[in-house]
């Protein structure tokens, strides 16, 4: 397997390519999460019998981005219960789908949506081309509350037609055309802003879309706004996970007082602005420590790249918000 970065912005873009089931398994599980695959009967020609897959990657703001391209027909199992929801369409070539004990054809250009609570099997051909967008289960969680102001029902589960509409054809057709303008290196002086928006329009039409399909999963008298403000605080605390925050900073970034913004929180969301931001920086740096590779100095730079300057400390907060210590979310 070889792996290469495509450029040297904060959200390089990445490329990797497998011709041995192992490590084909271990590319795909580092992106899409733990999954079976199945080449299916041997020949016993090493050559026929490689599958060959060719990965890229690019990451912006908590949404991974990647082309998947298959030299043989293989089938693809993803286990239920991981973490990662994807969005999905065929680019090129032809892939089944098997659900619910049925099976279909994905036409090129239809997009799909796929819960990790609900089973499935990809069968793509050779020569078939998959975009993904990979959405882990806290920044979806995050979002739902951000959105609607309640915690997201468990588990979160979307139709597989959820995303089955003209526009998200244009919207993965323009994440595929960011998503090349990253590959090619392509800087953006804005990235962290850029990324941001981005991530909030994607996880918003995600979610507006589902509600709007199955209302009946809103709580009755559901009311959805959350005054401009507020908004704009935990807009601001999540481009500034990374930077040293105090209370009156952020409330004179939103045209607020102190006391009117630390109200409007706990009413709104019933913590703190501080405390809304460590649980913001709690849940980047599990998703950062579930796609890290486990190595010496591993949580230490993680914890210090989410503004955790004192490693026991962040530990203890970790192990208190999430039920394990980091290295051991590390680890898994």
């Amino acid at each position: 397997m070889t792996q290469r970065a495509a450029s040297q912005t904060g959200n390089t873009a990445h490329a990797g390519r497998a011709r041995a089931l192992d490590h084909v398994q271990s590319l795909s599980a580092r992106v899409f999460g733990p999954t079976r695959l199945d080449i299916g009967d041997a020949t016993g020609d090493a050559e026929d019998d490689a599958p060959d897959v060719q990965l890229r990657t690019c990451q912006i703001g908590h949404l991974t981005l990647a082309t998947t391209r298959y030299g043989r027909a293989m089938e693809i199992e993803p286990r239920v219960g991981k973490d990662e929801f994807v969005i999905q369409t065929v680019t090129a070539g032809r892939c089944r789908l098997l659900a619910g004990g049925r099976a279909a054809e994905m036409p090129v250009g239809a997009v799909r949506v796929f819960s990790p609570s609900l089973p499935v099997r990809l069968q793509p051909d050779a020569d078939c081309e998959r975009f993904s967008v990979v959405i882990r289960r806290q920044a979806l969680e995050a979002a739902f509350l951000e959105c609607f102001s309640f915690d997201a029902p468990a588990p979160l589960v979307f139709d597989f037609h959820a995303a089955d509409s003209a526009r998200w054809q244009a919207m993965m057709a323009w994440l595929r055309t960011e998503f090349d303008a990253r590959a090619q290196g392509a800087a953006l002086a804005t990235e962290a802003i850029t990324d941001a928006a981005i991530e909030r329009l994607v996880l918003g039409t995600l979610l507006v879309d589902q509600f709007g399909h199955d209302g009946s999963l809103l709580p009755r008298g559901f009311r959805a706004a959350l005054p401009a403000y507020v908004r704009c605080a935990i807009r601001y605390l999540r481009a500034h996970l990374d930077k040293p925050v105090t209370l009156g900073a952020l409330a004179a970034h939103c045209g607020v007082c102190e006391r009117t913004l630390q109200l409007g929180f706990r009413k709104a969301k019933n913590t703190t602005p501080m405390e809304y931001l460590r649980v913001l920086r709690l849940q980047a740096a599990r998703a950062d420590l579930q796609r890290a590779t486990p190595g010496r100095g591993a949580v230490s730079a993680i914890a210090l790249r989410h503004g955790f300057t004192h490693l026991s400390l962040f530990s203890r907060e970790y192990q208190r918000e999430f039920g394990e210590l980091p290295s051991a979310t590390l680890r898994r």
